[in-house]
């Protein structure tokens, strides 16, 4: 099993104005994203073709820390056109209809900024998720319910260790 860990300032989930059970999560879009990750996600472009991959990320809710489990469908990158401009990627996810009512509820009580984009061809209503965390892990013999118990536990594990370090870092 690889895994990439993911840990910034803040960044973009959202979920499909028209459809249930999809979302997406852009990475770069708030922040300059760090190029080791972003060459370890245009990676997955090639990779998801062949392979199965989930990513599991933390979500507030109700003042209590849980987690999203996806299947990631597609990546798609791009440049922003912007000052210091950066590379961006958004990562188009399956996820269960509880999964989806925890972002729906974060969506309807976001206190921060609250957007319509577009992307993969669908329009999103996003949110930003501060102190994001997340990991990405290619699924072999796991099951899905296996890979969230992993994420969970590696989130977990290294909360303490990767939230100051990237503070040291941004």
């Amino acid at each position: 099993m690889k895994e990439l860990l993911i840990t910034t300032p803040a960044e973009v989930v959202g979920i499909s104005k028209n459809e249930e059970n999809i979302a997406i999560v852009r990475f770069g879009h708030l922040f300059k994203f760090p190029k080791r990750y972003f060459k370890s996600i245009k990676q997955l472009e090639s990779f998801i073709e062949n392979d199965t991959y989930y990513i599991i990320f933390e979500v507030k809710l109700k003042k209590k820390i849980d987690f999203i489990i996806g299947k990631i469908e597609g990546v798609e990158t791009y440049y922003l056109y912007r000052e210091n401009s950066t590379n961006a990627v958004s990562l188009l996810i399956s996820i269960s209809e509880e999964d989806f009512s925890k972002l729906y509820w974060i969506y309807n009580h976001s206190l921060y900024k609250a957007s319509t984009i577009p992307r993969f061809g669908r329009s999103w209503k996003t949110m930003e998720i501060w102190n994001f965390n997340g990991v990405i892990l290619k699924q072999t013999n796991e099951t899905p319910e296996d890979l969230k118990n992993m994420g969970v536990g590696l989130l977990t594990m290294f909360r303490r260790i990767l939230e100051p370090e990237m503070c040291e870092i941004w």
